[in-house]
């Protein structure tokens, strides 16, 4: 079986446990934002993690178009609406989350990047990390401030 099914199953698996973990009624309402954070700022860090040259998608077959492969961007979709729907109301656990999610990310990448379908050029722990931690940061701080807020939770 080629390299590149594995973005296929991994996005369905994070699928299935969206479908299960997360309500309807929720699941609707963070995918707006989900798809900002997730599908819209993956295309962006990997336009610029390949500018730099810092790494990128490898193997994706016929699943991407000029080295953006389709597959991750739905993924980090639906790993938002998860993010955003099990993050903590309490402002220090949620940032604390997001630092346990960057962790959790750049292990993964290491773990793609094992199986060979992602590439780091420049370390396998702080650059990922670095990227990891400002997006899921930023995105925790942004969501908190603007959306939670306007909700009144």
């Amino acid at each position: 079986m080629p390299l590149y099914f594995i973005y296929m199953f991994y996005t369905a698996a994070l699928g299935v446990i969206a479908i299960i973990l997360v309500p309807k009624s929720s699941f609707k309402t963070l995918a707006f934002h989900s798809i900002f954070f997730g599908a819209l700022y993956d295309v962006f860090w990997i336009i610029l993690i390949g500018l730099t040259g810092a790494g990128g998608y490898i193997n994706y077959g016929p699943f991407g178009f000029s080295s953006i492969p389709f597959f991750p961007p739905i993924a980090w979709t639906i790993f938002f609406i998860m993010f955003f729907y099990l993050l903590p109301e309490n402002t220090l656990w949620s940032f604390l989350f997001a630092l346990v999610g960057a962790l959790y990310s750049m292990f993964f990448s290491n773990i793609l990047q094992n199986l060979g379908i992602f590439v780091w050029n420049y370390g396998d722990y702080i650059v990922p990390f670095i990227i990891y931690f400002v997006w899921l940061t930023s995105a925790t701080f942004i969501y908190r401030r603007y959306v939670i807020k306007d909700r009144n939770l």
